[in-house]
């Protein structure tokens, strides 16, 4: 695991973090709020772990999965 800042990933965590509140201000419904947003919220934490973590793609999906359950 090294140290490493990756603009790619930045970039995309911050386009899904505009998504995501977008969602929050805008729908309001039972279906993408809920469940598309705590899909997205996940892959967002990825996303932003990876701008800078260089590290195999598993570790951190696994990571980032256990980390809600701290």
């Amino acid at each position: 695991m090294k140290f490493r800042f990756s603009l790619p990933y930045l970039l995309l965590a911050i386009l899904i973090f505009v998504v995501e509140v977008l969602i929050a201000l805008y729908v309001h419904d039972d279906f993408i709020r809920p469940y598309f947003g705590d899909v997205l919220v996940v892959v967002l934490i990825y996303c932003f772990v990876r701008s800078f973590i260089q590290a195999p793609v598993i570790p951190v999906a696994l990571s980032v999965l256990v980390f809600p359950i701290w």
